[in-house]
């Protein structure tokens, strides 16, 4: 778990990070450091909505290689012949690891480590053993790793990823509204692969639990909550939430899939403020761009009263819809939130976002 429910002092101020708007950086020369991200209140009958992700990246401790080289790859599998892993111990449900690309063409890829077990919201698939790494279905579903370029040689690291468990925790402990029935109590959509699922923390499950909406209310508290995707808060709570993300500041490249129809919730991933130009989404292969949203394609962003603004690319510029239709390029979009993208048409399959680091990490 990487979030702290206090703030901290970090000392020395190393890494120079932009301004943010509305969180707050400090970071040291490992570089690892905190954010300040938060969650709109709602109005005690009503939610309002938060799109959220989890900035930094978690380091974790394990048997076996953090970092290393690839030694063998194929369409879901990462080998190092070195890598002295645990056999699965990084596929136990609870907790599980992404593992990042760090050089070479597919730098920046980062890609969920299948889990061992069908529990509680983790998607079975094939545990890890002393050498191979096999990607979760999540992200197999979006590419074969030998065709976007991860090959023998790259380098990879491994992280700790948390879970709806790990990182949102209990009422008692973080402050989220937990409920009966989901209408009740604060809610979390993530989507994946275009599909949107809703959970939310079940006060009268024995024992209370994150659960899923639905027939069953089925257990879910291993969910993954995966850097580069956002997720939807819902507060129904009158008060705001605020969480302390610990962390490593990202140091390489991002590169994820965006889905070719349909909708993808991407993280903002970086520990800085950007802008909606600078995510570079027009940039995307198929992107449309057209004269209104009714033929282009939307982004969605919410501001820190929960009211949402869409956005769409005119071909030179972003534009937010309403009255006059202003130019929206340095729209701020903050520490700690995510953007909701909408694709026109039916294309099937994905296609790769690539963005560049945007801080200078040498200073």
């Amino acid at each position: 778990m990487k979030h702290l429910r206090s703030s901290f002092i970090v000392a020395s101020l190393a890494l120079a990070l932009p301004a943010a708007t509305n969180a707050q950086t400090t970071a040291t020369t490992d570089p690892v450091g905190f954010v300040t991200v938060g969650i709109t209140a709602g109005t005690g009958t009503a939610k309002k909505n938060t799109l959220f992700s989890v900035p930094l990246l978690e380091s974790e401790t394990i048997t076996g290689q953090v970092a290393g080289i690839v030694t063998g790859v194929t369409s879901n599998t990462i080998v190092n012949t070195n890598g002295g892993w645990s056999p699965g111990a990084l596929s136990v449900p609870a907790t599980p690891y992404i593992v990042q690309i760090t050089t070479g063409t597919a730098a920046g890829r980062q890609f969920l480590i299948s889990s061992s077990a069908n529990t509680a919201g983790s998607i079975l698939g094939t545990a890890n053993t002393a050498d191979t790494i096999t990607v979760s279905s999540v992200d197999a579903t979006q590419v074969n790793l030998t065709n976007i370029g991860v090959a023998v040689g790259n380098q990879y690291k491994i992280y700790a990823c948390d879970t709806l468990s790990s990182f949102f925790g209990t009422p008692g402990t973080t402050g989220i509204l937990g409920g009966a029935t989901v209408a009740a109590a604060d809610s979390i959509v993530v989507q994946i692969n275009g599909t949107a699922t809703t959970y939310w923390y079940k006060t009268d499950a024995v024992p209370p639990r994150w659960s899923k909406s639905g027939a069953g209310s089925v257990d879910s508290s291993n969910v993954a909550l995966v850097p580069y995707n956002g997720v939807t808060y819902s507060r129904i709570s009158n008060t705001a939430l605020s969480f302390v993300v610990t962390g490593q500041v990202p140091t390489v490249e991002r590169e994820m899939s965006i889905k070719n129809s349909g909708g993808t919730i991407m993280s903002q991933f970086w520990p800085t403020a950007t802008t909606l130009s600078n995510l570079n989404l027009q940039s995307v292969s198929g992107w449309v761009a057209g004269a209104s949203t009714a033929v282009a394609d939307t982004v969605v962003l919410y501001n820190t009263n929960g009211t949402a603004g869409t956005y769409w690319y005119n071909g030179t510029n972003w534009r937010k819809t309403g009255a006059g239709s202003p130019i929206s390029d340095t729209v701020a979009v903050d520490i700690g939130t995510a953007v909701q993208i909408s694709k026109k048409g039916t294309a099937t399959g994905y296609s790769p976002l690539t963005q560049s680091v945007p801080y200078n990490l040498n200073n």
